[in-house]
């Protein structure tokens, strides 16, 4: 082979191996970072008090320090007001108040509510903050009531800083800083490949200040006045956002000097793989491994969450030293990159070629490098707006469709029953309860307990309160494998009524989940694992590979690589990680078709869009199938809108399918089967038509084309010699 074949080959193999590599790495390092962190959260160290003296706190507290796992960080505390003020600062996660021990001066809770037993008696006190996490106070709540219980003591939950009725999962803060981690990165990122002169630090760090400044204002506006999630504090709120957009964004562009093209890998997993679960925000800090607690207090994600949440429910108070994190970022990026920058200069000064290579950004300081005669560029601010463009719309569609759809997570209709003995106990505690209640849920009288569980198996049904008989317990029936936020919202709205009318309860889980999937979110974090393979691969074949998107070349490639990412997906979340038990070849199955149904999805657009075609496949895949999913949030806890995308999306049909393996046997898993399959089928379809229709175009210029018809007429000779 002639050394001058030999390099397109060895160009193409590099090209091909970049198109496979990339996404490959993607896929492994969120779902392997996500996965690992968050399958199976425990508690571990959390800081939580007990409020009281005498005998009973100090067996109250031996109680939590001898807890297999030491998942408790227990500390005695004398005053009931101390304990509020280190839950206001963040310094306790919840505190056990012990009869006798309320404070008198302060009858009431944040909400207004009386201090029903501030002189003792059988009731204890449960504080909490559920503006420091939603997912904190519930864990705070499984561990202290327990405690309450062995001394005989009921439980009175109260609130010093409760989260506000518009976000009551606190999502507002999380996709405010998600945001601004988008915002930052990606902007960048587009930058380095459209525009790398823009990379240059004099251009970069007021065109960066200035988008830093918009998108603060974009996401604000969003969160705030659009959906509602956020209220009041704007000033605070748009200067941290500034402050972490600006961090980000030089981070990024240091990376981008180290890494090239590829820096988006360790800026995304900074940013986001690693950021969110060690942001605090999504489930607490101290159900996290011990890695991500380091992270914790160093990461720019972390740091803009505590900020803003600091900033929007407690005052302010404790803001500081997180934005001090995002300044230490903003100018370590600043002076590392100016300093790369530095050596690059000097190592071109000290070359004699001649080339005018720009030092900071490698490009032809004239522009494209070889271009003799390149066309007019447009004015610089219409290309800052066309690079603009792509990172403005991804980070509008995720803060807008993913808070819209889980910010304020109520039940709306969901579907429960009430069994009695009699069809006329059963219609009338429906009715009663559906008066209480409102549309809040979708109360079906029942006689039968064996019929509520069949309904409750089919995920028909959310769950049910069986009427107990004279002396016994009542039952309240649900499947955490159907979701943990369905289950939760079940347990609790019965439990409140049966502790209201005097009466005893026993939970049952017809399908509970396994220690190895604690919150039930493992079906959820497979299937972004399969959808991102399908069209990140697809995408960076539009850009770096276009002739792969024929459908003959495309078919075989799209299998072959489905099947492998099914492969390392289920192996990684499985075998490696533990967070996936058995059903092996059910999950290889749905995870290929999903593959392949993404891709072919993607391709469709591909044709059309290029690169671009990540938009409107990313928000059809993943902004509104992830709260359409019911994996996250319950489906019936989102607004109607994404409830009627369930049964017509991609991802929570996988979801689903999924669930129906590992939980329940796979019964139901057929409708769902059968919309990847509508998917796929038409994404197929349309690929060969749209495959067929540019051949006969090419065709059809071709032939009216003389120039094209003497390029194709073989010179004299050629057969020839080519036999030769």
């Amino acid at each position: 082979m002639s050394e001058a074949g030999a390099t397109p080959r060895a160009a193409n193999a590099a090209r091909y191996g970049f198109v496979f590599a990339f996404p490959f790495v993607m896929v492994m390092l969120l779902v392997g970072i996500y996965v690992s962190a968050m399958h199976a959260p425990q508690p571990h160290d959390l800081p939580v008090a007990v409020v009281g003296s005498g005998a009973q706190a100090e067996r109250s507290l031996a109680a939590l320090d001898a807890a297999d796992g030491s998942p408790a960080d227990a500390r005695l505390l004398r005053s009931i007001d101390e304990a509020k003020r280190q839950l206001h600062d963040r310094e306790i996660a919840g505190a056990l108040v012990l009869p006798n021990n309320s404070d008198s001066s302060d009858s009431s809770d944040n909400s207004g509510n009386p201090d029903s037993d501030g002189n003792g008696g059988t009731t204890a006190q449960l504080w909490t903050a559920q503006a420091a996490g939603a997912s904190q106070t519930m864990t705070v709540s499984q561990l202290l009531t327990p405690v309450a219980a062995a001394s005989h003591l009921t439980v009175e939950a109260h609130d010093v800083a409760p989260l506000p009725q518009d976000d009551q999962s606190g999502m507002g803060v999380l996709y405010l800083s998600v945001g601004a981690m988008l915002a930052g990165y990606m902007a960048v990122t587009v930058a380095s490949s459209g525009m790398p002169r823009l990379l240059r630090l004099k251009k970069l760090v007021p065109v960066l200040a200035g988008w830093s400044a918009l998108m603060s204002v974009v996401i604000w506006t969003l969160a705030g006045p659009v959906i509602g999630a956020v209220s009041g504090h704007a000033p605070e709120v748009l200067g941290t956002a500034f402050l972490g957009i600006f961090a980000v964004g030089l981070t990024q562009a240091f990376l981008t000097r180290l890494f090239g093209p590829i820096a988006v890998i360790p800026g995304i997993t900074l940013f986001m793989f690693l950021g969110v679960p060690a942001s605090n925000l999504a489930l607490s800090i101290h159900t996290m491994p011990g890695f991500f607690g380091f992270l914790h207090h160093v990461l720019p994600l972390p740091a803009v969450g505590e900020a803003l949440r600091a900033i929007v429910y407690f005052d302010g108070d404790g803001a500081g030293v997180h934005l001090l994190t995002l300044g230490i970022w903003a100018l370590a990026a600043l002076l590392l990159t100016a300093g790369v920058d530095l050596l690059k200069r000097r190592k071109a000064e000290g070359r004699t070629d001649g080339t005018g290579t720009d030092a900071a950004t490698g490009e032809d300081a004239a522009g494209t490098p070889g271009a003799p005669a390149a066309r007019k560029a447009p004015h610089p601010a219409v290309q800052y707006v066309m690079l603009g463009a792509f990172p403005f719309l991804m980070v509008v569609l995720m803060v807008g469709l993913m808070l819209s759809g889980m910010h304020k997570p109520l039940p709306r209709d969901l579907p429960v029953a009430v069994v009695a003995d009699s069809a006329q106990a059963a219609e009338q505690t429906a009715q009663g309860l559906e008066k209480s209640l409102g549309s809040s849920f979708d109360i079906r009288p029942l006689t039968s307990a064996d019929e509520a569980k069949r309904q409750i198996r089919d995920r028909g049904m959310a769950g049910a309160y069986v009427l107990p008989a004279p002396g016994e317990k009542a039952q309240i029936l649900s499947a955490g494998g159907a979701g943990m936020s369905q289950q939760q919202v079940v347990q609790r709205t019965f439990g409140q009524i049966a502790a209201q009318q005097g009466v005893r309860t026993e939970n049952v889980d017809l399908a509970p989940l396994p220690a190895h999937d604690g919150m039930g979110t493992v079906t959820l974090y497979l299937a972004i694992g399969f959808t991102m393979s399908g069209f990140i691969v697809v995408t960076i074949m539009s850009a770096a590979a276009r002739e792969l998107l024929r459908v003959r070349r495309l078919l075989p490639v799209l299998a072959g690589w489905a099947v492998l990412m099914a492969t390392a997906v289920w192996l990684l979340a499985g075998p490696v990680i533990g967070a996936v038990h058995g059903h092996a070849w059910q999950i290889l199955g749905l995870g290929a078709l999903m593959v392949f149904t993404v891709s072919l999805v993607t391709a469709v657009f591909a044709r059309f869009l290029g690169p671009l075609a990540v938009i409107p496949v990313v928000t059809l895949m993943m902004f509104l199938g992830v709260p359409a999913s019911n994996g996250g949030v319950a489906l019936h806890m989102v607004p109607g809108f994404f409830q009627a995308l369930h049964g017509v999306l991609p991802l929570p049909a996988v979801v689903e399918a999924i669930r129906s393996v590992l939980y329940f046997g796979a019964d139901g898993i057929g409708g769902h089967l059968g919309t990847l399959a509508l998917w796929g089928g038409a994404a197929l379809v349309l690929n060969v038509a749209l495959d067929l229709f540019q051949h006969r175009r090419d065709r059809d210029k071709d032939l009216t084309d003389p120039a094209a018809l003497v390029a194709a007429e073989p010179a004299p000779g050629a057969n020839a010699e080519a036999l030769r």
